[in-house]
């Protein structure tokens, strides 16, 4: 099984963010990354699954508005 990986400007294009959103989201542990020496990687596949759990909650506090 490959996994596909990227490197930080790869997902602040498939995020449609900036590199420094992405990393400030690395640095506050809010997105699911590792490292291979000194440099972040992503796993596309754990991002999606973050997406969708960001697009669940956000959908559950929308209905109180």
């Amino acid at each position: 099984m490959t996994k596909e990986i990227c490197d930080i400007q790869t997902l602040s294009s498939y995020l449609k963010v900036s590199v420094s959103e992405v990393r400030k989201l690395v640095r506050e542990k809010k997105i699911p990354f590792f490292r291979v020496g000194n440099r972040l990687r992503f796993d596309l596949k754990s991002i999606n699954t973050w997406l969708e759990k960001l697009q669940e909650k956000e959908s559950k506090t929308s209905l109180f508005y």
